[in-house]
């Protein structure tokens, strides 16, 4: 027999839908997995980064606009913190609030200090999540619960053996 049998297709689109679900997952909150240890604002952290884009995390940001980061990258220059529209916060494992972003060009220790007025305040650097990052959750997740839908209304509806 060719072509795919449909008390088959059924499982098929539901494993599809949950992998599908699993990479929406992974794309969402695994950002938030790779933040370096938060450290308490007025400390100086210190922490290896590659070269590339990093974002700054702040927790609790009620104050946004007053908290200030400053800081050294591998190469000896201060840390070039840019506000970017398009940075989204972080909400797993921890509610993250996205300060802003910098460029190293090279690999090494990037210093940073964050202060403001905001008690018990702490930042991390980590990778960048930006507005595209979530809308491409958001579409792969939709894919997968179109799948998943599927599969159950193909099993729902699958021809039934005759006795």
């Amino acid at each position: 027999m060719s072509g795919l049998r449909p008390r088959r297709a059924w499982w098929i689109l539901l494993a599809l839908g949950f992998l599908s679900l699993g990479v929406a997952s992974f794309l969402a909150f695994s950002p938030g997995f790779r933040l370096a240890p938060p450290t308490p604002f007025g400390d100086t952290m210190e922490v290896e980064l590659a070269a590339g884009t990093h974002a700054v995390y702040v927790t609790p940001s009620n104050r946004w606009g007053d908290i200030d980061c400053t800081g050294t990258v591998p190469d000896g220059s201060e840390v070039q913190l840019r506000p970017d529209m398009m940075l989204q916060g972080l909400l797993v494992p921890e509610a993250w609030d996205a300060q802003g972003s910098f460029v190293t060009d090279t690999e090494g220790i990037t210093a940073l200090t964050c202060d403001g007025p905001v008690d018990g305040g702490r930042f991390t650097v980590g990778p960048i999540q930006s507005f595209f990052d979530i809308g491409g959750a958001v579409a792969v997740g939709v894919v997968a619960l179109v799948l998943l839908i599927l599969g159950v209304v193909l099993r729902a509806v699958r021809p039934r053996p005759r006795s």
